[in-house]
């Protein structure tokens, strides 16, 4: 009578996985994906940032159990990449996935001759990016509160025939074109864009979103910081009450002491 090892103990064998483009078809996984690791996008965010680049967002998927990973890029024109929502299943991390995923953005971006590519890094995630050849621009600070209303000069909501304006000056503050992102946050948003003028001329912009927490503050572009405080003005009083998150570079002085100076805490 014989007992063969390998009928109780079989051999341990990694799940098949395949690496391909996401389809409309992934996106509520996706979603359930995102919000597995604490994440808080919808289905609305995902599909926003899906829309941005149809061809440039990817998938890691096993056969029984579907998607375990996800990564995103925004191409700006030929001038810039983002790559984003680099996400994958909590118990399939440290297995060399991302690096796999993030092989397939860069890829991606590298052949349509992108001139630099950027991403926001968390702790976690700034080991993979560094190895990749990432280097640290600045940090992004997150500052959230309550929407409250102040006196004083303010904006006012933007109409039909500012987009115009708006999509001149934008390239001019950014440093290239986005009118893509612009577009499709103004379509969805329309009631969350604001415009200062300043003698008669276009000085400043703000757009925002609406998230699972709240409301969502940027882009955030002006030419002088009173046009800058006169849109912030604007957007608190139209949501009062709201929960409001910005997103700010530590290296925009002024916009970290507006943010102090209206409520919103680091």
């Amino acid at each position: 009578m014989t007992v063969r090892w390998e009928d109780h103990y079989p051999p341990l064998r990694e799940p098949d996985q395949t690496l391909r483009r996401m389809t409309p078809d992934d996106l509520p996984a996706a979603v359930a994906l995102v919000q597995s690791v604490g994440w808080g996008q919808e289905i609305a965010d995902w599909t926003r940032i899906f829309n941005w680049s149809v061809e440039g967002c990817f998938v890691i998927e096993e056969a029984d159990r579907g998607i375990i990973g996800t990564i995103s890029t925004t191409p700006y024109g030929r001038a810039l990449g983002w790559i984003g929502m680099l996400v994958i299943a909590p118990d399939r991390q440290r297995r060399g996935l991302g690096g796999r995923l993030m092989r397939a953005a860069l890829d991606f971006l590298i052949e349509r001759e992108t001139a630099c590519i950027m991403l926001d890094a968390s702790g976690t995630g700034r080991p993979l990016y560094e190895r990749l050849g990432f280097r640290t621009v600045c940090k992004v600070e997150r500052w959230e509160g309550r929407a409250s209303t102040y006196l004083g000069a303010r904006a006012r909501p933007m109409r039909a025939e500012d987009t115009a304006g708006v999509l001149k000056l934008d390239p001019v503050l950014f440093g290239t074109k986005r009118t893509h992102i612009l577009m499709r946050l103004l379509e969805e948003f329309p009631d969350l864009a604001w415009v200062d003028y300043d003698h008669g001329r276009l000085a400043g912009y703000m757009l925002g979103r609406r998230t699972r927490d709240g409301i969502y503050l940027g882009p955030w572009m002006s030419q002088r910081a009173a046009s800058a405080e006169r849109l912030l003005r604007a957007a608190l009083e139209h949501i009062q009450g709201q929960h409001v998150t910005m997103n700010i570079p530590d290296y925009n002085g002024r916009g970290l002491v507006l943010a102090a100076d209206h409520n919103l805490k680091r």
